[in-house]
């Protein structure tokens, strides 16, 4: 994209507003048009813009009235990026609904306009490819729901959950299911202090992420005419297309979808709870690591210190008979002397022993410690 022309609207009934927009898209690879109303925005579609900045409040057909006419022409293409004074929920919903991408609050910095910008340059590349598997994919939805039941979709959905194993997969496994109802999804999931948000329609866009943010603050379960948002700790679902023409199906998915976003819920807890069952088994293998290097560098000083103490007790034995001679000793006094030495020594090397037998005691729960570290490694992963 950076390598073509990136044809930008600017849509403002302001000229001093629209001026500065301008003069703050300074890249030499940008085609900009300016437009002092929607209408004029919207009888230059022609031109197949790839960005509008559309300002919220104007005369005439107001910014969201005019997206949401970009829309109803068929025009997926374009990045409509929303300007407005307002920062509610209400407004930033409106402009979701319409089909806007993004939405910057004024005033705004240079900074935030040039990332916005950019994001929605990366967008367009990205959604290239995202139509043709959406329409893949509800063709496949539309094919399974055929052959399951609505609980049973539920039910599919919580065993595949058992398989996931992050939170990329465990996005890709709802958004699956929802399409099995024919609806669309955003999904915020809290883990480890990070927010990470998903959309079944490929990248969430900023403006997606902020409505699951402002969503996350309201009741477990919130519906607001055909938008639907079911709240837990680490997960909030967010349905934006409920058939409010079947109201008996509205309370249904309310209830099915109540009980997915609790077994995402589930999952999500349980990967906390593999994860830290992992980094302890980490640890005890670490640890048994530790203790086998110990008891060898023990083992080797108790052997070092047994045959200094050998040698030691036999020095003293001799020099104890050598010493005889100046003594003038009987010889059952000098027997009696020896034997007593040899009675110290015996018991010194007894306890020497019971260090021994201690020190293989200690090398054989090791020796079960390693052997059970081993299998667990060597254990196929569940």
């Amino acid at each position: 994209m950076s390598e073509e022309r990136f044809s930008i609207f600017v849509v403002d009934d302001d000229p001093v507003a629209q001026m500065i927009t301008v003069d703050q898209l300074d890249d030499p690879h940008f085609d900009i048009d300016t437009f002092d109303s929607g209408e004029a925005c919207l009888a230059a579609l022609e031109r197949k813009p790839d960005l509008i900045l559309m300002d919220v409040e104007m005369p005439g057909r107001d910014g969201i009235a005019v997206c949401r006419d970009i829309r109803a022409s068929g025009d997926q293409h374009a990045q409509v990026i929303f300007i407005s004074s307002h920062d509610d929920l209400e407004t930033r919903l409106a402009a979701y609904d319409a089909g806007g991408n993004d939405y910057i609050v004024k005033p705004f910095a240079p900074e935030e306009l040039a990332q916005k910008v950019r994001v929605a340059e990366r967008s367009l590349q990205n959604n290239r490819g995202v139509s043709q598997q959406a329409q893949l994919a509800q063709h496949a939805a539309f094919t399974a729901m055929s052959s399951l039941s609505e609980m049973g979709v539920v039910l599919q959905f919580l065993r595949a959950s058992f398989a996931c194993p992050t939170p990329e997969q465990l996005a890709s496994a709802l958004f699956a299911v929802l399409g099995q109802y024919a609806l669309d999804g955003i999904v915020g999931i809290r883990r480890d202090g990070e927010e990470l948000y998903f959309s079944s329609k490929g990248a969430c866009s900023p403006l997606e992420a902020s409505i699951v943010k402002h969503a996350q603050g309201m009741d477990r379960i919130f519906q607001f005419r055909d938008r639907m948002a079911v709240n837990y700790p680490r997960v909030t679902l967010l349905v934006p297309n409920l058939p409010l023409d079947d109201a008996d199906l509205v309370g249904r998915l309310r209830d099915h979808l109540a009980i997915i976003a609790e077994g995402a819920e589930a999952r999500l807890l349980a990967m906390e709870s593999d994860e830290q069952r992992m980094a302890q088994a980490a640890a005890i293998v670490r640890a048994v690591s530790d203790l086998t290097h110990t008891l060898k560098d023990i083992e080797a000083q108790q052997s070092a210190h047994r045959f200094h103490a050998l040698e030691l007790s036999n020095a003293y034995l001799e020099e104890v008979e050598r010493a005889f001679v100046h003594l003038g000793l009987s010889e059952a006094q000098e027997a009696e002397l020896i034997a007593l030495a040899k009675t110290a020594i015996d018991k010194f090397n007894r306890l020497q022993e019971d260090s021994k037998s201690l020190g293989e005691q200690l090398q054989q729960v090791t020796a079960s410690l390693q052997a059970i570290v081993g299998g667990r490694e060597s254990s196929p992963a569940g």
